[in-house]
Parts: C-alpha cells; sequence; structure tokens
C-alpha cells in the first residue's frame, strides 16, 4: 500500500534545503511499488517526478503540482568483477562495495551526494573519472512500462550528459564491469580524493555541487581559449568556475545565497536562502559570462519548476 503525503516540503530531501511542497510525495522501496505510483498518479492526471538523493535539485519556492516519487529502490549483486546496481542506491554505498571487493574504477566518485541512478542520468564524475566509463548496460522502465535493456551506446552519454536527460524513462537497474584492483590502494585514493572534496564541500554544507557544467575545451572557438591560461584547462574540461571567477562571482551574494570565497562555482544556501534568490543569482553571472566571452553556461543542477536561465 502506497504511503502518499500531500504538500510535502521539497525542502526536507534536497542537499539545498530549498523547494517548496510537492503537492503529492511517495517514497517507493520496488519496483512494484514505483510502477504502482506511476499508474496511480495516470488515474488521477497528474504528472510524476522520479528523484533519487535530491543532491543536485533546485525547486521553485512554490514547489511542484505534481506527484514527486522519491526512488529507495536498493541493492548490489556481483557476479565476478560485472556489478548490478538498483538505481536507487546511493552512489557512495556503491563505491565503498568496489573498494571493499577489490574492484577498480569507481573510487574517485567518493564523496559525491546522491544515488547511482541520478549519477547515471547527470553522468556524474570527478577529477577524470565518470560513472559512465564501466558501464555495459542499464535497465529502463519505458513510457510503456516495458523493461528494455538498453546497451552503453544507446544510452547517449556525453559530459554531465545522457539521452535520459530528453526521454521519459526510468532508470531501474546499471550494470558495470570493473577491473581488478588492491582494495587497500583503492581506499587510500579515494581517501585523497575525499580530503580534496571536503575542502570544497565542507561536511554540512547547503549546496547542490557545483551548479554550472564545466565546458569542454575543444567545443570552444581559438579567439576564446585564447583568453584562458592553458593551465586553467583540466581533464580537457574549461572549468565553469574560472569564467565565474574572472567576472567577479567569488564572495557574491543575494540574500541567503551566497557564492563561496574560494570557488566560484559553488552556490550556498546560508541558512534562510530561496529559490528565487539561488536563481536570481545564478542568472545575473551567467549572463555577465555570456557577455564577456560569449559563452552560454548550461546548469548541471536540474532546475524544477523554473524556467532556463537564459
Amino acid at each position: 500500500m502506497l504511503k502518499i503525503k500531500n504538500n510535502y516540503l521539497m525542502s526536507k530531501i534536497t542537499t539545498l534545503q530549498i523547494g517548496g511542497p510537492a503537492k503529492k510525495f511517495v517514497s517507493v522501496k520496488t519496483q512494484k511499488d514505483l510502477i504502482e505510483a506511476i499508474q496511480y498518479a495516470k488515474q488521477h492526471n497528474w504528472e510524476y517526478l522520479i528523484i533519487g538523493g535530491g543532491s543536485n535539485l533546485l525547486v521553485n519556492d512554490a514547489g511542484v503540482d505534481c506527484l514527486v516519487i522519491k526512488n529507495e529502490i536498493t541493492g548490489i549483486t556481483s557476479q565476478s568483477r560485472t556489478l548490478r546496481v538498483a538505481s536507487g542506491t546511493l552512489l557512495q554505498d556503491f563505491v565503498n562495495y568496489t573498494i571493499e571487493h577489490g574492484l577498480s574504477g569507481s573510487q574517485k566518485l567518493t564523496g559525491i551526494p546522491g544515488t547511482i541512478g541520478g549519477a547515471v542520468y547527470g553522468n556524474a564524475g570527478a577529477y577524470g573519472q565518470t560513472i559512465s566509463d564501466h558501464i555495459t548496460s542499464i535497465v529502463i522502465l519505458s513510457e510503456s512500462k516495458n523493461l528494455i535493456t538498453l546497451t552503453k551506446d544507446e544510452s547517449g552519454f556525453g559530459y554531465r550528459d545522457s539521452a535520459f536527460k530528453q526521454r521519459k524513462n526510468i532508470i531501474l537497474e546499471v550494470s558495470l564491469q570493473l577491473k581488478k584492483g588492491d582494495s587497500k590502494n583503492l581506499q587510500r585514493k579515494a581517501e585523497e580524493v575525499l580530503q580534496k572534496r571536503l575542502i570544497k564541500y565542507p561536511v554540512g554544507i547547503k549546496c547542490p555541487g557545483s551548479f554550472f557544467k564545466n565546458i569542454v575545451a575543444i567545443t570552444l572557438p581559438k579567439d576564446i581559449l585564447d583568453k584562458i591560461p592553458s593551465e586553467k584547462i583540466i581533464y580537457g574540461k574549461l572549468p565553469a568556475g574560472t569564467l565565474l571567477e574572472m567576472v567577479g562571482a567569488k564572495g557574491e551574494g543575494e540574500n541567503g545565497i551566497k557564492i563561496a570565497d574560494y570557488h566560484a562555482n559553488l552556490f550556498v544556501n546560508k541558512g534562510n536562502g530561496t529559490a528565487k534568490d539561488f536563481y536570481a543569482l545564478a542568472k545575473k553571472y551567467a549572463i555577465k559570462v555570456k557577455e564577456k566571452f560569449g559563452i552560454t553556461l548550461e546548469p548541471e543542477v536540474q532546475l524544477i519548476n523554473l524556467p532556463p536561465l537564459i
């Protein structure tokens, strides 16, 4: 039996702690419950929104007029070096599992919040490693409610992107084939990455991660690249934070939202921030970057019930 809640504040489940009420809200722990929730929404002519850990969302202060379904379907099964991971499994739990079992390929993803389904949706990554690196297939629930297995190539992965952003498919399970590694060595590397992350994202920080996507350097015209010091290009990407810093974003704020003094692509809720403030600050500096460099920054964060920034 589904336990559907009315007018559930999204600020309770987003890492930003921002967001108005969802008209209806339910958590699901099985595929059966997920399908039932979707059918329930359709029977009542409601739109529905499926979320994972709430770590990459900016939700309108007015909330969302739909059924929000929180995916808490978890589990990891293994056969040799191949893992099958339910989409609601926390990404950190997956990383920990691979390290404990001596499987290399995800250790640099340590510390990234959210679920593996959300990570696949946005092709999350860090320090040159992405979740799609070792994916072999993905089981989805199609719009017609059929279970379909897609190959990695059919999933349309790009930098912080996938075909799932354009489709109404629901990610149910991810299969990955990893390489053998040494658990102690993998743990050491993960701890090194985590220490770097904690400098940027201290424990308890209210932020959605980097707000804007970095830019793949080879996609930029030469005249723009010539304005950027070559040492700023990291893993083939021009950090959005570099551009934001060059237009004066560091340390700036809008009421309860502040851009970090140490990183211009880190927008933080200082405690009483609103989506309106957050959106206004992001839009202000996206426009400044567009005017100075001719580059349209693309949000890495999902804007829920909010218009495009530019």
